[in-house]
């Protein structure tokens, strides 16, 4: 395969995140990192496995952003909780279990509520959407293996110095594109789609396990939701 046939079995749209830099609204339009004020009247802060409230971690609202995931394509916004004990096994945990995500669907009323948790560490910062990139999945991350003789010929061919000459991960908070894994040999269970990545930061005080990284897949069919924390 040619380098731009490599390029074009692989890329995915995705629209990254940073964190801060702008005077927040508090509107039901804004997305937040440490920070979750959306959801159904009468929700409330989730409990974790040991009944302790959890941490809102993540407010993200879908309408206006550059580019969503098809399995998020009737979903208005997310929003996600974690414990002060993530879930780090290699298998995945539970929805609700050490971690929650909430799902509301396009049409839904949202109401603005208190969710806030004395005991989370986390600085609250809202958060401004990038323009869309074209990601790549990671060299040892599972997403290229059935492309490797291919790269490999590439490169005994001298076309390039290495797989990361021919295509760029995006790092950081994303939506949509590739997992950026920091160890190989996850993957998702069968039917689950990777939709969206929170990363370690240090402006929001958010250290996941050792600079690590969330990952959240959704499973179309189902409406469920995976779980997966890696890190160095």
């Amino acid at each position: 395969m040619s380098p731009e046939e490599i390029k074009a079995e692989l890329a995915r749209p995705a629209v990254g995140f940073s964190t801060g830099g702008f005077r927040p609204t508090y509107a039901a339009t804004e997305s937040w990192l440490g920070r979750v004020y959306l959801g159904r009247p009468g929700e409330k802060l989730p409990l974790d496995a040991q009944g302790r409230p959890m941490w809102p971690l993540l407010q993200l609202v879908l309408s206006g952003l550059p580019t969503v995931p098809a399995a998020l394509a009737a979903t208005q916004a997310l929003t996600v909780f974690i414990s002060q004990e993530l879930p780090v096994a290699t298998e995945p945990a539970p929805n609700g279990q050490n971690w929650l995500v909430r799902e509301y669907q396009q049409g839904e009323e949202l109401a603005l509520l208190e969710m806030s948790c004395p005991s989370s560490p986390l600085q609250p910062f809202p958060l401004r959407a990038q323009e869309a990139v074209t990601d790549y999945p990671v060299w040892d991350g599972g997403g290229a293996d059935h492309l490797v003789e291919d790269i490999m010929a590439l490169k005994r061919a001298g076309r390039i110095g290495s797989y990361y000459d021919l295509v760029e991960n995006h790092h950081g908070h994303k939506l949509g594109g590739w997992p950026t894994f920091c160890q190989p040999g996850i993957a998702f269970s069968p039917g689950f789609e990777f939709v969206l990545q929170i990363a370690s930061d240090a402006k929001a005080q958010l250290n996941i396990v050792d600079s690590g990284t969330i990952f959240l897949a959704k499973n179309v069919a189902t409406g469920a939701w995976e779980f997966y924390c890696d890190f160095y």
